[in-house]
């Protein structure tokens, strides 16, 4: 029974209101409601929310993949018990989701969810000119794309949980040298390079980034030029990264969190085929086209 892929995640900002006027401004996401502290916005093109924000901080406090139905639900429930690790279960927890099961992702404590979306919600697929408000020209990611973690000084941990009980697939693994652990996984539940990836990290970091579709290089063109527009200036790219090969752009938002920007994502065809393993000194990780890797990308949120 596989899952859907990324449906929403929620943050901590440092201004919920300041982070309100970078997300529905210069981002262009649209404001759908407000629960218990949190502002719900979306790309749009769903019948849900894609990040909820709420001030106290920087990083992620959790994130969720979409399931089917309530079999998956429960199935995934005693798979993740089998582990150890203990489950809850919420009813109408966020605006559009019916029903979570949620757990401490291993070793940082992320809330990772599983979801399943009200019925009036779901939809076959998105269509970016149904987009309920059009106050930037429609001038907006299309969908949330993948959000990357910090996991601690060692990724195995992670990767290994994700992949035995939550049935993720490893796309590519970057090995330190002299193969002393994980420095980084990309991995998919569905058929996309990857819904969730994780570096290696300082013990109080949670969140990498968090990445946007857009559907090529001219729409990641004009997003910044909209976002430089609003202040913002980008801290790598546009580029193409080495692994995964999709299309990249990085800033840091005014919220105290890293976005990206994600074009041409390639999809994962064959789920027997093992992941690409990559050791931390291969120059090509980062940019195929041989852009270095920022020194600014050591810290995350």
């Amino acid at each position: 029974m596989p899952l859907q892929k990324l449906s929403h995640a929620t943050l901590r900002v440092k201004n919920l209101e300041e982070s309100l006027e970078f997300h529905t401004k210069v981002l262009g996401l649209e404001e759908i409601a407000r629960q218990d502290g949190r502002v719900y916005l979306t790309c749009g093109t769903d019948g849900t929310f894609d990040v909820a924000v709420t001030e106290g901080g920087t990083g992620v406090i959790s994130f969720a993949i979409a399931a089917d139905d309530e079999e998956d639900l429960a199935h995934y429930r005693r798979r993740v018990e089998e582990a150890g690790v203990g489950v809850r279960e919420m009813t109408d927890p966020d605006p559009g989701v019916a029903k979570v099961i949620e757990f401490d992702l291993p070793p940082q404590k992320q809330k990772m969810q599983i979801a399943l979306r009200k019925p009036e919600v779901r939809k076959q697929y998105y269509n970016p000119a149904q987009r309920a408000a059009n106050h930037l020209s429609g001038l907006a990611p299309v969908d949330l794309d993948h959000i990357t973690l910090r996991v601690g000084p060692d990724a195995t941990q992670t990767i290994e949980f994700l992949s035995k009980y939550v049935d993720f697939h490893a796309a590519d693994i970057v090995e330190f040298p002299g193969g002393a652990g994980r420095l980084a996984s990309w991995m998919h539940v569905g058929d996309y390079h990857h819904d969730v990836a994780m570096f290696a990290g300082a013990p109080h970091e949670t969140l990498d980034h968090l990445a946007w579709t857009i559907p090529n290089v001219e729409y990641m063109k004009m997003m910044l030029d909209q976002v430089a527009r609003g202040g913002i200036m980008t801290e790598a790219g546009p580029g193409r990264h080495g692994v995964g090969s999709n299309l990249y752009s990085y800033f840091w938002t005014p919220c105290g969190n890293r976005y990206e920007l994600s074009g041409e994502m390639p999809r994962c065809v064959d789920r027997k085929a093992g992941p690409k393993m990559w050791t931390a000194d291969q120059p090509t990780i980062f940019s195929s086209w041989g852009a270095p890797f920022p020194e600014s990308f050591r810290i995350g949120s």
